[in-house]
């Protein structure tokens, strides 16, 4: 499989990115008014962790999501090399800042009776 990283630039463009979603964020929970003198620096920093925590839940479900439908229907047993039909399963993982539910594909092998994930090793079609 083909490893793909992104560049420090790359990165940074994702965050300046994230950063200008901060401001709707601020919109949305305080108006466009923004915060009044009664809202303290705490308050604010439970918005942005909150806002952190579903950025990362959405952005890492997602990428899974698509990872995952790029798989075929059936894979390889890694010992075996029997064809099995692969399901979705959802796996709840804590990630960097938030729980994040996966939709995982897991095939079950009746020669070997195991089941198993897919090796990361598959070559991309």
């Amino acid at each position: 499989m083909v490893k793909r990283k992104l560049t420090p630039e790359q990165l940074a463009a994702v965050e300046e990115f994230a950063q200008q979603w901060g401001k709707i964020v601020a919109k949305n929970a305080y108006g466009p008014g923004g915060p009044g003198l009664d809202v303290d620096f705490d308050e604010m920093e439970q918005i942005a962790a909150a806002a952190t925590r579903g950025l990362t839940r959405g952005t890492l479900e997602h990428l899974a999501r698509q990872q995952a439908q790029q798989l075929p229907a059936e894979l390889p047993r890694p010992t075996c090399q029997n064809l099995c039909p692969a399901q979705i399963r959802s796996r709840q993982v804590v990630a960097r800042g938030a729980t994040v539910t996966l939709q995982e594909p897991v095939a079950h092998c009746p020669v070997c009776r195991r089941d198993f994930f897919p090796p990361t090793d598959q070559p991309q079609t």
